[in-house]
C-alpha cells in the first residue's frame, strides 16, 4: 500500500496481534502493537499513526472507555474495533463510543484490510492535496480537500464517518433523504441492517454542530429519512 499507512494495534492476546501484525505487514502497514490502552496512550505521540485497531478482549472494557476519551479529546484519528462475538448491543455501544468501523471474529483478513484501506482513503491521510474545495451552507463550511468543518467561524472536530455523513447531507442539502440511501451512501457494504447505526450518528452530528444560539441543520422527516436545512 503506497504510501506506507502507519497503524497502532492495540490487542493483549499475544499470538493474535503477532498474526495480525504479519498480515497487516504483508499488506503495506507499519505497525506499532501494544497491550494495553495505558501503552497506547504513551505510545501515540511517537508512533503518530494514521489509524488504531483496537481489540475488545481488553479487560474492562478499556477499549470502549479508551475510545470514548480519544473522541472526547477531539481526536478523529480513524479508529476500528475488534470484537470478540457478533452481536447487535456489542456493535452499536462500539459505535457510540467512537468507533469508525466495527469487525466481529472470525473474519478474514481480506475483510479486515478491505475495510482499513478504504477508511484511509476516506480519511484522506497521508496523501498530497492540491486546490482544496469549500463547500458552504448558510453559516456551515466543509473543506472537502482538508476535511476541515466549521459552523460560525467555530471549527468542529468529525470523526471520519461524521464528516462522511454530513458531506453526504450538504452535498444533497433541502432534500429529504431516506435512511437505506444515507446508509448505503456512508456506509456501503459494512451497514448490515442495522438503521440504528444512523441514528447514533446523526445524535453525533446534532452534538457537534448545533448550539443554544444557533439554528438546527439536521431535521427528522418521520417515516423517511433526515434533510439539512
Amino acid at each position: 500500500m503506497p504510501p506506507t499507512a502507519r497503524l497502532l494495534l492495540v490487542d493483549p492476546d499475544r499470538r493474535s496481534s503477532d498474526l495480525l501484525t504479519k498480515h497487516l505487514q504483508v499488506h503495506g502497514f507499519a505497525i506499532s502493537a501494544v497491550a494495553s490502552t495505558d501503552a497506547a496512550q504513551q505510545q501515540l505521540p511517537a508512533a503518530a499513526p494514521q489509524m488504531l485497531l483496537i481489540s475488545d478482549a481488553l479487560p474492562d472494557s478499556a477499549a470502549l472507555v479508551f475510545t470514548r476519551q480519544l473522541r472526547a479529546a477531539a481526536n478523529a484519528i480513524p479508529l476500528v474495533l475488534l470484537l470478540s462475538f457478533d452481536h447487535y448491543s456489542s456493535r452499536v455501544a462500539a459505535l457510540e463510543a467512537g468507533a469508525d468501523d466495527v469487525l466481529s471474529r472470525p473474519f478474514a483478513i481480506e475483510e479486515l484490510i478491505a475495510r482499513l484501506r478504504a477508511l484511509l482513503r476516506r480519511s484522506r491521510m497521508g496523501l498530497n492535496h492540491v486546490d482544496g474545495t469549500e463547500l458552504h451552507y448558510r453559516d456551515l463550511t466543509v473543506n472537502t480537500d482538508s476535511r476541515q468543518v466549521s459552523r460560525a467561524a467555530t471549527p468542529v472536530k468529525l470523526t471520519v464517518k461524521e464528516y462522511d455523513l454530513l458531506l453526504h447531507l450538504l452535498q444533497h442539502s433541502e432534500q429529504v433523504l431516506s435512511r437505506k440511501d444515507i446508509l448505503l451512501a456512508v456506509w456501503g457494504d459494512s451497514w448490515v441492517g442495522d438503521d440504528n447505526l444512523l441514528d447514533v450518528y446523526i445524535r453525533y452530528l446534532r452534538k457537534k454542530l448545533e448550539r443554544p444560539d444557533l439554528e438546527p441543520l439536521i431535521h427528522t422527516v418521520r417515516g423517511v429519512g433526515f434533510m439539512l436545512n
